[in-house]
């Protein structure tokens, strides 16, 4: 996975996050179950299940990736800078960890890295969420685009 991509997937984390977590809210269950039926027809059938599933794996690769791949100082930066609430820049973060503005980048530089290695097995087709809603709107009429 290139790393532009692992840094959209980390800047975007909170967000599948949440999306996951009302997934499984809409369901109505504490786990999502993997369905190995069609794509279209699990889709069709179990309305969010699929989305569930796919913000679930792809929470579940990141979460572990940061937390088993990266060392200490490196899971701090790209916490801090990517996956709490309220993110920092490199150099508050060099501040806030009393080291020089250079070693936070390369503990960056080197966790992205890392982090690209990690992820690789996310494909693009799993992360791609497409809503489909308007597939289970009755009144929904296509009209053919101008």
């Amino acid at each position: 996975m290139n790393k532009d991509r692992v840094t959209e997937l980390l800047k975007d984390f909170r967000s599948y996050e949440y999306a996951e977590r009302m997934c499984r809210v809409a369901l109505g269950r504490d786990e999502l179950v993997p369905n190995t039926a069609n794509l279209s027809t699990n889709r069709l059938i179990k309305h969010g299940s699929l989305d569930g599933l796919r913000y679930a794996r792809i929470v579940s690769m990141v979460k572990g990736a940061v937390s088993e791949v990266l060392s200490d100082d490196q899971q701090m930066v790209i916490n801090q800078k990517y996956l709490d609430r309220n993110t920092l820049t490199l150099h508050e973060i060099a501040t806030k960890m009393h080291k020089d503005p250079s070693t936070i980048s390369r503990l960056h530089t080197e966790s992205i890295r890392k982090l690209s290695i990690a992820l690789e097995p996310l494909s693009e087709d799993e992360m791609e969420i497409t809503n489909f809603d308007h597939m289970f709107d009755p009144t929904w009429i296509f009209r053919e685009p101008a």
